[in-house]
C-alpha cells in the first residue's frame, strides 16, 4: 500500500465508494489521525447526498414558468417585434430627414426658367412699344440691353438691312429663314445683348396684319441646346428647337394660323 497520504483522487473515490478493501482501509486509517480532513471529507458527504436527494425526482422540482415552452416562445416574439419596430422607426426618421433635406432644397435652389424664357418677354416688350435704352433686365435668361442697330420701319429693303445686321453680329452664316413663300414677311428686326451672346429678335407679319417673332440666341457657355417643343405662358405660345450653334424659338399668339403652319414648316426642313 502506497505509503503517502491519500490524494484528492483517493478521498472522492472513497466517498463515492469506489476503492477496494485494502486503500478503503488505507483512507479510513489516515482521515482518523487527521480530524480536520476527515471532517471536510463528511461535509463533502452531506453536499452530496442533499444534491442525489434534491435531484432525484425532477418532476418534484416547484415549477419554472421563465422555462415554460409557450413562454420562451412569446419572449423570442416580443425580441423580434421590438427589433422590427425599432428598426422602422430609424427607417422612418431616415425618410424625414432625407425628405425634409429634399424640401429645403428645393426652397433654397432657384427655379429654372422654362424654355426660351427670354424670347417670350422679347416679344412682350417688343409689341408693349417699350422704349429699349440698354437698361432692361428680363428674370432667367436676360436681355440686358437692346441694340440701336434695328430696321425700325418696314420697307422694300427692310430683308437687306436684316441680312446686314446677321452678318455683322452671327457667325456660321446664321440667317432668319425666308418665310415670303407662307405669306410672312420679315418687317423688323432687332439686336440684343444677353447673358448668352448676341441675340436677335426678328418680326413677320402676313397681309392681315397678324405678327409673330422669331427669337435667336447662342445656347451659352453651358452649350445648352433644346429638344423641340413648344409651350403656352400667357397669352402667347412659344415654339422653340436648336439647329447648329443656335436656340430658335417662334412667339405667337395661340390661335394663330401661322403658328400651326410654321410649326409644320420647321418639321419638315
Amino acid at each position: 500500500m502506497n505509503p503517502n497520504r491519500p490524494t484528492e483522487q483517493h478521498l472522492h473515490a472513497y466517498l463515492d465508494d469506489q476503492l477496494d478493501a485494502e486503500r478503503r482501509q488505507w483512507v479510513a486509517t489516515w482521515l482518523q489521525a487527521n480530524p480536520e480532513r476527515a471532517a471536510e471529507l463528511e461535509a463533502w458527504r452531506r453536499n452530496s447526498q442533499h444534491l442525489r436527494a434534491r435531484y432525484a425526482n425532477p418532476e418534484q422540482w416547484p415549477a419554472n414558468a421563465s422555462l415554460d415552452p409557450a413562454a420562451i416562445r412569446r419572449r423570442q416574439r416580443a425580441g423580434q417585434r421590438r427589433w422590427l419596430a425599432t428598426a422602422a422607426m430609424l427607417v422612418m426618421t431616415l425618410g424625414i430627414g432625407l425628405s425634409g433635406g429634399w424640401t429645403m432644397r428645393d426652397m433654397t435652389t432657384p427655379a429654372s426658367p422654362p424654355p426660351m424664357a427670354d424670347a417670350v418677354q422679347a416679344y412682350r416688350l417688343f409689341t408693349d412699344s417699350v422704349s429699349f435704352d440698354g437698361n432692361t433686365a428680363i428674370d432667367g435668361n436676360s436681355v440686358v440691353g437692346v441694340s440701336d442697330t434695328a430696321v425700325p420701319e418696314p420697307g422694300a429693303n427692310s430683308r437687306e438691312k436684316i441680312v446686314k445686321l446677321f452678318q455683322a453680329h452671327f457667325s456660321d452664316g446664321i440667317m432668319p429663314p425666308d418665310l415670303s413663300a407662307a405669306g410672312l414677311e420679315m418687317t423688323d428686326a432687332r439686336l440684343l445683348a444677353t447673358d448668352q451672346g448676341p441675340a436677335a429678335m426678328v418680326v413677320y407679319r402676313d397681309r392681315t396684319g397678324r405678327q409673330m417673332m422669331m427669337y435667336i440666341r447662342p445656347p451659352g457657355a453651358g452649350h445648352h441646346m433644346l429638344e423641340p417643343g413648344k409651350r403656352v405662358d400667357g397669352q402667347l405660345m412659344a415654339q422653340y428647337w436648336s439647329k447648329g450653334n443656335y436656340n430658335y424659338a417662334v412667339v405667337s399668339r395661340p390661335d394663330d394660323p401661322n403658328a400651326a403652319m410654321l410649326e409644320q414648316m420647321l418639321r419638315e426642313s
